[in-house]
Parts: structure tokens; sequence; C-alpha cells
């Protein structure tokens, strides 16, 4: 297994006049949790769109597993083991969930016959959804929305997980059982990169923290001492990042 899973140098992507990753470098290793912060249009989203192939950096490369997979699609990256949520849930609407789930499992990790149908129900059972499974993906409610998200990610076998804003709108207990998902994702190997708002999630799931500012890191470490950096406060103006009532 190679020391670096994810490994982006130099990355550059503007819109325009908008700036969202200027020379951006990272590099993720195989079972990390690293979160990422910042303020509405830091290039956090975007950020994820490179990675996963949805996008193309203007400068700079992106490798995954030692490769350069800059001219990879999505479906190619999904393939190599690079699975994303969105922030807004795109569910496959008039399909069941399990049926969802086992788009992931076969044409994400490949599965065939019985492998694919455990790994779709595996997803389902990780994400509380098992009482679903037959229902249309159209008729969930956000929460239940999310955890289909999150469990068609799964299902695709990745071993680099994207969490974009997976937590808002969840209770705390609900936030606590997707704290405990992205531990036991940890504990199998599976690296994590999870964007968040709610980030006392953050600090109960992660042992490192980014920020990003108009697509520029400009704190990386451990979560509590990049929550208390002046640079850090200050582009949020000191308003959305308490951190009370950590799980």
């Amino acid at each position: 297994m190679p020391a670096t899973l994810l490994e982006l140098v130099r990355i550059s992507k503007r819109f325009g006049g908008v700036v969202v990753a200027h020379d951006l470098s990272l590099s993720v290793e195989p079972g990390a949790a690293v979160g990422l912060v910042g303020p509405n249009g830091a290039g956090k989203t975007s950020l994820f769109s490179m990675v996963a192939g949805d996008l193309r950096p203007d400068a700079g490369t992106i490798s995954f597993d030692g490769a350069v997979v800059n001219r990879l699609g999505p479906a190619a990256r999904c393939r190599l083991g690079i699975g994303r949520t969105y922030q807004v849930p795109k569910p496959f609407e008039r399909m069941t969930v399990f049926e969802n789930a086992l788009v992931a499992a076969q044409q994400g990790a490949g599965a065939r016959g019985q492998d694919s149908h455990h790994r779709a129900f595996a997803s389902l059972e990780r994400c509380n959804l098992i009482d679903k499974v037959n229902r249309e993906a159209g008729s969930l409610g956000l929460l239940d929305r999310k955890r289909l998200e999150l469990a068609r990610a799964l299902a695709s076998g990745p071993r680099l997980v994207l969490l974009d804003e997976v937590a808002g709108g969840l209770t705390q207990p609900e936030v606590r059982e997707l704290v405990d998902i992205v531990r036991s994702l940890r504990a199998e190997g599976t690296a994590v990169v999870w964007i968040e708002h709610v980030v006392r999630a953050l600090v109960g799931a992660v042992d490192r923290l980014l920020c990003l500012a108009a697509g520029v890191v400009i704190a990386d470490g451990d979560p509590v001492r990049v929550l208390d950096d002046p640079a850090v406060r200050e582009v949020y103006l000191g308003t959305e990042l308490a951190i009370e009532g950590t799980v």
C-alpha cells in the first residue's frame, strides 16, 4: 500500500475572475480522516469535483494510488476507488433505495451477482436504511436521502470517500451515528475527506483539519488548533466555529 493515497500538486482552477484553487497541494494517506472547512465560496466543493473527476484543474496534477488521474472521468475514478457524496443528494428517484445502492455496487465496485447484492445491503444496513429498501428514492425525506447518498458511495467500494456536508440537518444522535461510520471506515483502512459546517462532527471524527479560503489552504493541522487559529476565525468572522457539544 502506498504511503500516499491521494496527492494534489500545485492545483489551480478559476471560473473567470473567481479563483477556487490557487497553487494548492495536498496529500492524504490510506486510512486518514481529514476535515475541510472554510467560508462559502472558498472552493471546497470545487476541490472535491476536481478529485472526483467532475472538473479538471487548469494546472497541476492529481494522483491516486501513485498514478496521475487528470484525464480520467468520474466513472473511471470511481472504479479506481474514489467515492463521493453531494451536498444536495442526487439519487435515482424512480428507482428503489436498494436499486440505487445496487447500481453503485455494480458500476462502482464492479461487483456482480450475489456479491453486488451483498454490497448493496451491507451499505444500506450501515446507513440505517434496511427498513426502506423497497421504497422509491424520490419518496425519501432529506435526512434519508443523505443516508442513501452515503450508502451509495460506500457500496461502490471506495478506498477514499469524499463527504460533502452530510451532517447538515441531522440531530445530535444522527451526527453521532455518522461519526461512528467514519471511524469504522478508518478502522478498515478507508480514507475520508469531509467538508462540513457542523464543526463538532469533524472534531469528533478527524485528526487533521484544513481551512480553505479563496482557493488557498490557510491552516492545516490539529482540529482544535486550526479552529483557534486567528486567520481561520477572521475568515469566519467568529460566527461559525463554536465546537460545543463535540460528539
